[in-house]
Parts: C-alpha cells; structure tokens; sequence
C-alpha cells in the first residue's frame, strides 16, 4: 500500500495533478492543490482499487485522508464524493459540520443528496466524539505502532483505550493492551 507520494509536480489535470516521483509519473485525484508545475509536492494517499481500477486519491495531511477514509466508509458515499466534500470545508470544519448535524452544508455539495447527508452524520457523528480527546494520542501512538511494524487495526482497536501522560507512556499502554490481544 503507497501511504504517500513525494516528488515534483509535473501537471495539473481537472481532477488532480500528475507528480513525477523518480521518473515515473503518478496520477493522484486531489481537490486542493496550490503548488505550481515544477514544485516539490508531498500527498498522504488513500488507494482504491477495484476490478477495472487502481485509483490514488492524495490529501495534504494524515488528517485529511482519515476524514476521507471515515466518509467513504459511509454507505454512498464514493471516493469522488468523498473528494468533493473534503475539498468544501477543512477537516476541522467538517467535524463541526457533522457534530451539529448541519444537513444544509452537505446538501450543498454537488453529488450529495438529502439520504446521503443523513447517513453522513448517523455514521461519523458517533466516531467523531471521542476524536477530540484521542486526537494527540492517535498521532504519537499510531505513529511510533506503525514504525514498530504493528498492523493497522491492531493500532485502531486500541487507541480509544490507551492511557498515559506522557507520549512514551501511551505507546507503552498501547503495547501491552496489543500483546494481550495476540
């Protein structure tokens, strides 16, 4: 799995840009980019591959690419809707969305109906509470599992319960409650 790309902008396209990583050219669906041709560029991915495809959809921050991860987990919601409604607000600003319930901002997006904003807010709203509290946990902690090798949802089944005040103190929590499970 590529977990981002970094390399020298080589072309903007409608959807996305091409980036030139060591002489091969990658095409990345992206919605905000403010680099010019010729501009070092790095991309946090989200692959989707299906029978026909093997898309790469690029995002400026980890963030970012979780938020596009959690939305195209929600049934109907598609990576291009996905790209659309991360590409009208900032991740910060789409967790606020989705906690006040704002049916009108994803309404306004195009491609997203009435159904789609609804379900959008069931799914996230609930996942996106206890965020705020783990979010400096998910980094250091996530972070130093993935370095040590441990698999991605190994890291997810813990985080909410990993406790600790300083980071090494988290990640030794994340590691024991990681060897209980195996």
């Amino acid at each position: 799995m590529i977990a981002f790309l970094e390399g020298i902008l080589a072309e903007h396209e409608t959807d996305g840009v091409i980036v030139n990583v060591n002489g091969i050219g990658y095409r990345i669906f992206t919605a905000r980019v403010t680099a010019e041709v010729g501009e070092k560029v790095k991309f946090f991915i989200s692959e989707v591959i299906r029978e026909d495809r093997h898309d790469l959809f690029g995002f400026s921050t980890k963030d970012d690419r979780e938020l596009f991860i959690m939305l195209t987990d929600v049934q109907g919601v598609g990576p291009k809707s996905g790209q659309k409604i991360l590409a009208a607000a900032s991740g910060e600003n789409l967790r606020k969305h989705i906690q006040a319930g704002n049916l009108e901002f994803f309404t306004s997006i195009s491609g997203v109906g009435k159904k789609t904003a609804q379900k959008i807010i069931l799914d996230l709203k609930g996942v996106l509470v206890g965020q705020d509290e783990t979010s400096f946990v998910r980094d250091d902690v996530t972070d130093a599992l993935e370095n040590l090798g441990y698999a991605k949802e190994d890291i997810l089944a813990v985080l909410p319960h990993v406790s600790g005040e300083t980071p090494a103190e988290r990640v030794k929590s994340a590691l024991k409650m990681i060897g209980k499970q195996h």
